[in-house]
């Protein structure tokens, strides 16, 4: 019994997540426009559904305050009450007390939350203020009859279904145990030369792949439910600095990975906070400059050569490089005559560096750019910037569609094998004998006129087989420069499915995961950011 409450609850908190977005977009609308049109009406059904779902499940706090607040939108429609900032700024707070009900609703927690009487009074006891009114109140467009309504909900409520999201892991975990074994029964098979068999063995090994797409599609969402979160962050972030900024999105269709949506969260919400104070100016300084009183920023999404792309711009006063150098010589970074050979831009990613002389309350302390470039690379993704002074600046953030599947290119050093991302490989070289001694002897190879600086993955892994006559190397590209890896053998561009490390390479930085190969070996995943960070300096 206790098992079916907690059940209960979960749902309703689940369900109610919807309606609370909606009814958080829409007073985040009306705020700039507040008439008693289309989006008054989605704020409406939004609290109404949820006062509705409250009753089912008899979550009484929940139920009796959207009640209340049901009442007071109904005066507004009824034109009893003027739709004011004022009346929107409760609405939002109420917003906000509802969120909270409803988590300590799903928690058992049975203590009043914070402000709930005080807010309840401020819903039943409004006031309209006293106005002489110099023009006649829009005409409110008609809510949608109930039946109606309902019809629609229903509708869409046999379109879909709600699965936990664990249980939709534990799924994928077995579909991609099943695409391991079937390709370890393929070539079973085929080394025992049954072509019946084989082909059998081949038609149930397709049929599996094709479940395995389907699988992986369960994980994505659309981008759209992590950009709706930043409409409040930069309504609340405005208010408390002076500022006016809006807050545009396009992509919202786009999907990506769950489990990335979720890890992205926090480094856009650092990038959302950089741009509200490093970026866009006060209204007073935008009009001298010549721009509207208004900054923007403006999320945007899109796929791009097997790569989800976010960006992240502003309208702001943008960069000063020559400020960013002089921080970096004067925080040791860099030496006072040496010019970074790369953008001097890629500077504020190192720990510790800030161009503000004192910290705010939204940034200036130095942490948090170093992280987000680590949680970029951290989900194989990587992160650029482009910033014009006086114009503004854009973060473009480009990742993989899937945190599951590497498309990858594999190499192989003594007997082991290796995965690189598919997306960094630059080009292969063979490499003959005499230059594998220059190799050792310099680390860098003359390769058509460009001296490119080369690592041997051999002395890295330091495999127990002898090294073979001709090697070759593979040429990877990051943060805009080239870097040769030397390996021993070539095999090809592969799609594997990534596991978890195990405790024997837990501690082993080089390596982002691993992957089962259709014989049964087990191919390592190299982190070449990280590789290149350690080893390639």
């Amino acid at each position: 019994m206790i098992d079916e409450l907690a059940e209960i609850r979960e749902a309703f908190a689940l369900e109610s997540v919807e309606m609370l977005a909606e009814m958080e977009s829409a007073l985040l609308i009306l705020e700039a426009t507040p008439t008693a049109g289309d989006d008054f009406n989605r704020l409406f059904r939004a609290v109404h559904t949820v006062k509705g779902s409250a009753s089912i499940v008899a979550a009484d706090l929940v139920e009796n305050f959207c009640h209340a607040l049901e009442h007071l939108l109904v005066q507004v429609r009824e034109h009893e009450l003027p739709l004011t900032k004022d009346l929107l700024s409760l609405c939002l707070q109420c917003h906000d007390h509802i969120k909270g009900l409803i988590a300590a609703f799903e928690a058992s927690d049975t203590q009043l939350p914070p402000r709930h009487e005080q807010l309840l009074t401020l819903i039943t006891q409004w006031q309209a203020p006293i106005v002489i009114e110099t023009t006649a109140p829009p005409e409110p467009e008609p809510l949608p009859q109930s039946d109606e309504t309902s019809t629609e909900e229903s509708t869409a409520a046999q379109k879909v279904v709600r699965v936990d999201a664990q249980k939709l892991d534990q799924l994928i975990n077995l579909v991609v145990e099943l695409v391991t074994a079937s390709s370890e029964l393929e070539s079973h098979v085929k080394r025992l030369g049954d072509s019946a068999s084989f082909e059998s063995a081949s038609a149930v090994s397709l049929l599996v792949k094709k479940i395995q797409e389907r699988a992986m599609v369960f994980r994505m969402v659309p981008v759209g439910d992590l950009f709706r979160r930043f409409q409040r962050l930069v309504h609340d972030l405005s208010a408390s600095s002076g500022k006016k900024i809006q807050l545009l999105t396009a992509g919202a269709e786009t999907e990506l990975d769950k489990v990335m949506a979720e890890r992205l969260r926090e480094p856009l919400v650092h990038l959302i906070r950089n741009a509200i104070d490093h970026g866009i100016e006060s209204p007073p300084e935008r009009q001298a400059a010549g721009k509207p009183a208004t900054g923007t920023i403006r999320m945007n999404a899109f796929q791009e050569a097997g790569s989800i792309v976010i960006e992240v711009r502003d309208d702001g006063r943008g960069i000063c490089r020559e400020r960013i150098l002089q921080r970096a010589f004067e925080r040791g970074l860099i030496r006072p005559l040496e010019m970074p050979e790369r953008d001097p831009l890629a500077l504020i990613f190192e720990p510790g560096f800030s161009t503000m002389d004192e910290a705010t309350l939204l940034s200036g302390r130095g942490v948090g750019m170093d992280v987000v470039k680590r949680t970029i690379e951290e989900l194989r993704g990587k992160i650029d910037i482009m910033s014009s002074e006086g114009q503004g600046t854009c973060f473009q953030l480009r990742l993989p569609l899937s945190l599951a599947l590497i498309d990858g290119f594999m190499v192989a050093v003594g007997n082991d094998t290796y995965i690189l991302p598919m997306e960094l490989v630059d080009e292969t070289i063979d490499l003959p004998a005499g230059a594998a001694a220059e190799l050792l002897l310099r680390g860098y190879l003359n390769i058509r006129g460009e001296a490119l600086p080369c690592l041997d993955l051999r002395d890295i892994v330091e495999p127990a087989a002898p090294a073979p006559l001709s090697r070759f190397i593979v040429v990877v590209k990051q943060d805009g420069r080239r870097v040769g890896l030397a390996v021993d053998r070539l095999i090809g561009e592969v799609k594997a499915v990534i596991k978890p490390l195990g405790r024997v390479y837990r501690d082993a930085r080089i390596i982002s995961g691993a992957t089962i190969l259709g014989d049964g070996t087990i191919a390592l995943i190299l982190d070449m950011p990280e590789l290149l960070r350690i080893h390639g300096s």
